[in-house]
């Protein structure tokens, strides 16, 4: 498997995951509304309604996170970078994706390790019989994403300056 295969199915991965982020907040937003409901109106508020939305708000987060990184969707302060040399900006944008890809790196090894440790140990929370572990291995699986996504971007970034060094 080459790396432009890689990136396409990564590509397939992170849509389908803002898929799967869209349901996620469809359902903490239906959840909310009647657990609200349910609270103000016969006082019987949905036993672990706090949990589920903990769990939803992982999946919405690290469902989007690769997906975002894809579209260049994500915050980009660059008031002062767009007055720098192009060359600069590239410089600049191949040290930030560097450094996130480090650390998305440490968070998806960690993410695997405490998913491991929770199968392990079967965490679950107080109010409701559902293990921990699954959604500890969508984080650290759409952190997964996301490096692949910085890698491609890195990858571009250096050898689009290589492209460009040897037709000089």
């Amino acid at each position: 498997m080459n790396l432009r295969n890689l990136v396409n199915i990564t590509g397939i991965f992170s849509y389908v995951l803002a898929r799967i982020g869209c349901l996620a907040l469809f359902l903490m937003m239906g959840l909310t509304v009647v657990d609200v409901f349910k609270r103000h109106v016969f006082n019987t508020p949905i036993l672990g309604s706090f949990e589920i939305t903990r769990y939803l708000i992982v999946i919405l987060i690290f469902a989007f996170i690769g997906h975002a990184q894809a579209q260049k969707a994500h915050v980009n302060v660059d008031i002062f970078v767009n007055a720098f040399p192009k060359k600069a900006q590239a410089l600049i944008d191949l040290f930030n994706y560097t450094v996130s890809l480090i650390l998305m790196i440490l968070i998806t090894w960690k993410g695997f390790e405490k998913a491991l440790e929770s199968m392990a140990t079967g965490d679950k929370p107080m109010n409701l019989p559902v293990p921990e572990f699954p959604f500890v291995f969508f984080l650290a699986f759409g952190c997964g994403i996301m490096c692949i996504e910085l890698v491609r971007d890195v990858l571009r970034i250096v050898f689009k300056k290589l492209r460009e060094e040897s037709s000089l």
